[in-house]
């Protein structure tokens, strides 16, 4: 498959599997992180049960994404709203024990549930800190997006790969939140480094930001793709139309068709 209809099948897979008509009715539909649908599909692709370990693995970052959306600041307009979003984030959860319980992959439960652990433990730390600078910032913030490709990397031994692919993955990140920025989005991202971050205050120092660390990683991603056997994913795959969404002098090398 290529990497559109990839995405494509394993997101109507997972709605799929999610769907629920009254969290459907009053919540938005959660939002995939289609750069780690990618990375975890190409981990596992030749794996018979590949399709249940991407589907467990994408159910288990929406629950933990979902419950990062809950708003501490409470107030009469958003309680239904806000417990609404525990449950579904728990009801996300719920789906993924099922899952791995019926395919009885004890062993893949416990990697990733040592995942979750080790990414609430960060979260808890992370969210509730100060940095002096993007690059700061970023250090710790890089350890919690990858800790699921981490778990997946080491389940099915390709522990090789793992440095490209984590880079990786944090470059399609921060293309995401770039490209939510110019199009006006205020993300979960965006507000936490407005908040938390002494040097950025608003919207274009955080764009800043962004470029110069998406040039910093698109560069230790070159260096690391000499190595042909690490860069299992193209480095300039445009998931989300970066290049069409801004003047930047950059090639889009290989794309969407391969």
């Amino acid at each position: 498959m290529t990497y559109t209809e990839t995405i494509k099948y394993y997101t109507n897979l997972i709605h799929q599997t999610i769907h629920q008509s009254f969290l459907s009715k009053h919540l938005h539909r959660p939002e995939l992180d289609i750069h780690k649908i990618v990375a975890i599909d190409t981990l596992v692709k030749d794996k018979p049960n590949q399709d249940e370990l991407v589907r467990t693995t994408m159910l288990v970052q929406i629950a933990l994404n979902t419950h990062d959306q809950i708003n501490v600041h409470f107030n009469d307009g958003n309680v239904m709203e806000q417990q609404l979003t525990v449950l579904a984030g728990d009801y996300y959860s719920g789906i993924y024990y099922h899952l791995l319980a019926n395919i009885d992959n004890i062993s893949f439960i416990r990697l990733l549930a040592d995942g979750i652990n080790e990414m609430t433990q960060a979260k808890m730390t992370f969210y509730y800190s100060k940095y002096r600078d993007f690059n700061h910032f970023m250090s710790d913030y890089q350890v919690i997006e990858c800790v699921l490709i981490d778990k997946v990397a080491h389940y099915v031994n390709k522990l090789e790969n793992n440095r490209y692919l984590s880079k990786w993955i944090i470059l399609k990140r921060l293309e995401f939140e770039l490209v939510s920025l110019q199009k006006r989005g205020n993300t979960f991202f965006h507000r936490l480094a407005k908040e938390n971050i002494d040097t950025i205050h608003d919207n274009m120092q955080l764009a800043k930001a962004l470029k110069q660390y998406i040039s910093k990683v698109s560069y230790e991603l070159d260096t690391l793709a000499a190595n042909k056997e690490q860069a299992v994913i193209p480095k300039d795959l445009d998931l989300f139309q970066l290049r069409s969404e801004n003047n930047w002098n950059m090639v889009l090398e290989e794309g969407l068709s391969q």
